[in-house]
């Protein structure tokens, strides 16, 4: 009995000493992670990336106000040649055929309108993933678990032309925020956009594809 007793009291003070030991463990695996931020708006400023993306889009918008102007100024010319027709059927004719060329030439502005929008939105798309995974790459080299976008200082945009009265864009706005404050110290911005220009100058930098639609005018860069 006494032989049993004692047999007991060792294998609770091993379990104990097992337990203790696997706390410690774990408490002392629990190190907290390393945090990083990056300034978005600077990135955008400064990658040559942006600059040649905007650089192409507005090459592609030039060429759409080119073509429109010259399709437009060739129905006014055909329309000025029909007030030289002197048969009243005849010049009826061309006008309506005209009226007809100057509706479809209104819907195919529109449709390029509305590829433009699309194509710059994937550009706008495939520079933030670029931005993404660069940042990825830097984080995992600089030893950061995490890297969140320092929104704190931020400016407040105010659009009298929306349906949303000033104040509530700005409410909006605030509820939209994460970072109030962010360390200098663990500002990645610089590196970042160092990284990315450097890549741009190599074979295997990442790129932006663009879509299989072409694009044909920009609208403004936020």
């Amino acid at each position: 009995m006494r032989n049993t007793s004692i047999f007991v009291a060792v294998l609770v003070a091993a379990t104990c000493v097992a337990g203790s030991a696997a706390y410690t463990v774990v408490k002392m695996s629990a190190q907290p992670s390393a945090v990083a931020n990056v300034d978005i708006r600077r990135i955008l400023d400064k990658i040559q990336q942006r600059g040649e993306m905007e650089i192409e889009l507005t090459q592609m918008g030039n060429r759409f106000e080119q073509e429109l102007k010259t399709r437009k100024e060739q129905i006014d010319a055909r329309a000025r040649e029909s007030d030289a027709i002197t048969d009243p059927t005849e010049r009826q004719a061309m006008r309506d055929g005209l009226a007809l060329e100057q509706l479809q030439l209104k819907e195919w502005a529109t449709t390029k309108q509305q590829e433009a929008d699309r194509e710059q939105a994937l550009r706008w798309e495939g520079l933030y993933r670029t931005i993404v995974a660069e940042g990825e790459k830097l984080a995992q080299a600089e030893g950061y678990q995490y890297v969140f976008v320092y929104d704190g200082t931020a400016e407040f945009q105010r659009d009298r032309r929306s349906q949303m009265s000033l104040s509530q864009q700005v409410i909006d706005q605030i509820s939209r925020r994460r970072v109030l404050y962010a360390s200098k110290s663990d500002d990645l911005t610089e590196k970042l956009i160092l990284r990315m220009n450097n890549a741009r100058a190599t074979p295997t930098a990442p790129a932006i594809t663009p879509s299989a639609t072409p694009a044909v005018t920009p609208s403004p860069a936020p």
